[in-house]
């Protein structure tokens, strides 16, 4: 029982956004130079340019959603996975309930973050890059290569070579937890013992 809750719980880490959330923020903020208001307002423009607020959400769910997928299909291919279900076929439509409910969450969280989001590259572009240079990124994706590479580097992550890595990537982190879990659940038995 321990060890499937803990699994479970593996697999909601697993999304991405539940990884980026779950991220532990530093115990003591760098301080940070604000960025110059005029290179600010440039990297404001590029950003717009690159990521048309119009079409934001959908570029960022051509990215997520194949990532997504990649993922969950690593999960599904690890040899506890597929042992579990072996042994209790009903896991199957909790499993998938249980990832769509996180990849919902993800998509809710990213979409309401991603102004934030947006916010935070141009600043981060702004401390980056010079005024000079903000302006001939502008310039190179206002070129039809420039376009072509935009409109290409949201879907990569659907590329067949890269979806095999992640999913690759997925089963190997899998297998590794799975043994930590089995660990984990041991030594939390073991200091249940010690109170009796």
């Amino acid at each position: 029982m321990m060890r499937g809750l803990a699994l479970l719980a593996l697999a909601a880490t697993a999304m991405p956004g539940v990884a980026m959330a779950q991220t532990a923020a530093p115990a003591r903020a760098p301080v940070v130079a604000e960025p110059d208001a005029a290179r600010l307002a440039l990297a404001r423009q590029l950003l717009d340019q690159m990521m048309p607020p119009a079409t934001r959400q959908s570029m960022i769910q051509a990215m997520l959603t194949p990532m997504q997928a990649n993922m969950r299909q690593g999960l599904e291919q690890s040899p506890g996975f597929q042992q579990a279900l072996t042994k209790n076929p009903k896991a199957r439509a909790i499993f998938d309930r249980f990832l769509d409910k996180q990849q919902a969450r993800t998509n809710a969280t990213l979409t309401e973050a991603l102004p934030g989001m947006v916010d935070a590259m141009a600043r981060a572009y702004a401390r980056r890059f010079d005024a000079g240079q903000l302006g001939d990124l502008q310039r190179f994706f206002a070129t039809p290569t420039g376009q072509a590479y935009m409109k290409a580097s949201f879907t990569i992550m659907a590329d067949p070579d890269i979806a095999a890595w992640q999913r690759k990537l997925m089963g190997e982190a899998m297998t590794h937890m799975q043994d930590d879990i089995a660990t984990m659940a041991k030594d939390i038995d073991a200091t249940q013992q010690d109170k009796k």
